[in-house]
């Protein structure tokens, strides 16, 4: 209940890890800090580029990460996102060796190619996954046909990617589990967590950072480190 404890963080989301990645390096990491979720991004158009790994890489990460029990998430991302309400089978096959499902709303070429209706019954169909539902306030209608949808998460996404900062944080969803995202990087990790630490008082969320652990559009392990650093310090306070 709101108020009866403090803001408990279930993950930290580094999303974007790529072909250029070593997939050791992500599971010595994991074992550092076990709350990361490696979030990975598929679409197939952009695959083998920077933030979009292969097929073969995504395959390989998935193995190790489930040897490891890793918690994983991958983001499905324009074609992908059609093709999982579509019940396309490459998408599904891909999908498989990931925990969390996030559905990009907000990314690419997507607005009025789907059925709402159809997703939420797809959502529905694979219980032994949690679907996130990237949100911003022009996906409202969502949020009624989800009420009786256990597996599914809402993540506070007004940058969809693009390092935005929304300068404030949304207060949890009553009935929906909540994570934000949105212009995090390790310079202001520590404020932006003080403030949603306030919004999200006696809630469970997660918080997820994509641009701001890049330097040159490169995933950078040095800055991951730290964002994971800085958080595992918040989370024991």
């Amino acid at each position: 209940m709101a108020g009866g404890s403090p803001m408990k963080l279930q993950y930290c989301s580094i999303t974007g890890a790529d072909d250029a990645v070593n997939i050791t390096d992500l599971l010595d990491i994991a074992a550092q800090y076990p709350f990361v979720e490696w979030a990975i991004l598929l679409l197939p158009a952009k695959a083998g580029t920077p933030r979009f790994p292969t097929r073969g890489w995504i395959d390989r990460f998935a193995k190790a990460a489930a040897e490891k029990n890793l918690n994983t998430a991958m983001h499905l991302c324009d074609e992908a996102l059609l093709g999982f309400v579509a019940g396309d089978a490459d998408t599904l096959a891909a999908m498989q060796g990931f925990k969390r499902i996030q559905l990009n709303l907000k990314f690419g070429d997507v607005e009025g190619k789907y059925s709402e209706t159809d997703l939420v019954a797809r959502v529905q169909s694979m219980p032994e996954k949690q679907f996130i539902i990237q949100y911003g306030k022009d996906k409202q209608s969502l949020l009624p046909l989800l009420k009786d949808t256990p597996n599914h998460a809402v993540l506070f996404d007004e940058s969809a990617g693009r390092g935005i900062n929304p300068g404030t944080w949304d207060a949890p969803l009553a009935g929906h589990f909540c994570g934000y995202a949105g212009g995090l990087n390790p310079d202001n990790l520590t404020r932006n967590l003080e403030t949603i630490a306030k919004v999200a008082d006696g809630h469970t969320t997660w918080i997820d950072m994509e641009t701001g652990v890049r330097t040159n559009d490169v995933f950078d392990l040095e800055k991951v480190k730290s964002v994971l650093a800085t958080t595992a310090a918040f989370m024991q306070r």
